[in-house]
């Protein structure tokens, strides 16, 4: 039996009886109360349970999204082609690619005269940015005045090559991709300006706001695609970008697993990287096979000269 208060024991009976009563009435409304912050509680714990649970489920489909998301715009060949007017440099325009399919090869009409450049390299490259350093200028002027087209290829080979820390080579193929998918006129300015920081890198590369501002300070200033660096949008897309040139690429190369490859009309340059002399002389020798090829295929493409009459023959006379 649980005993009294001592104070309770010594009022009269009926005072006890009231007293017991009201005791009794604080005990229920505190119980009252405690069930009811119970409840509260079990909501507010159901509540962020729930919450929690959302959060989970839209980092899955977030993750699901990633893993499964499409390509870049105006890289449907994992590339993007630059071209000129005499003037300026555009790039061509194209869809994006779709989850687990294959890159569609660029579509070039070697009669044409145009000679096609393709270039794939890794922006932590270091001869890259030599290739680049030594021959830029001159293919840039090439593009401009509509002599020849460049298509881009950024790949992600560094990373982690030769104890190079983290995945600067990723998160700059993709800041190119970011460019190439909504502002796609500006892709060379930001590759020139990607190529001009490779020499003075840490072994950690270009952080994500760092990124940002050379995107920026290249007259890139839409704030899409400011957002789509930081958030690494085609990070995964240039991860298997890489694999699939790993694996071939539309050329007689047949797979790209070094920096920089640079393709001249279907065939790789494969001089000193810094020599632009040795480059001018290989695309005009290219250029010259190109034409010859041409004028070859035009040729026998063209219906025979018919025989000529016999001057000496004479009409038929029947009439």
């Amino acid at each position: 039996m649980t005993a009294r208060p001592a104070a309770m024991a010594k009022l009269p009976k009926k005072d006890r009886k009231a007293l017991a009563r009201e005791l009794a009435r604080i005990e229920r409304e505190r119980q009252e109360r405690r069930r009811r912050r119970n409840r509260r509680l079990g909501w507010a714990g159901a509540g962020t349970a729930v919450v929690a649970a959302g959060v989970v489920a839209a980092l899955a489909v977030q993750a699901s999204v990633r893993a499964g998301q499409i390509g870049p715009l105006n890289m449907e060949s994992d590339g993007i082609v630059l071209g000129g007017d005499g003037s300026a440099v555009t790039a061509g325009r194209t869809g994006a690619l779709d989850p687990g399919d294959s890159p569609i090869a660029t579509a070039v009409d070697r009669t044409s005269g145009v000679l096609d450049l393709v270039l794939y390299l890794d922006y932590r490259s270091p001869e890259a940015a030599a290739f680049w350093s030594a021959n830029g200028a001159a293919v840039e002027e090439w593009v401009t005045a509509g002599y020849a087209t460049l298509e881009l290829h950024p790949l992600a080979l560094a990373d982690g090559a030769d104890g190079a820390e983290g995945d600067y080579s990723l998160r700059a193929a993709g800041a190119l991709a970011c460019v190439a998918d909504t502002a796609p006129d500006s892709a060379l300015s930001v590759h020139d300006a990607l190529l001009a920081a490779q020499p003075d890198l840490d072994e950690d590369g270009l952080d994500d706001d760092d990124l940002v501002a050379l995107v920026q300070n290249a007259g890139v200033t839409d704030e899409t695609v400011a957002g789509c660096v930081t958030s690494g949008s085609f990070t995964d897309w240039a991860r298997e970008a890489t694999d699939r040139a790993a694996q071939a690429v539309p050329f007689d190369v047949g797979a790209v697993t070094t920096s920089p490859v640079l393709l001249v009309g279907g065939q790789e340059y494969t001089g000193a990287l810094d020599d632009p002399d040795a480059l001018t002389a290989f695309i005009e020798q290219v250029s010259t096979q190109l034409a010859d090829e041409a004028a070859a295929a035009e040729a026998a493409a063209s219906p025979s000269p018919t025989a000529s009459a016999d001057p000496g023959a004479t009409a038929d006379p029947t009439p």
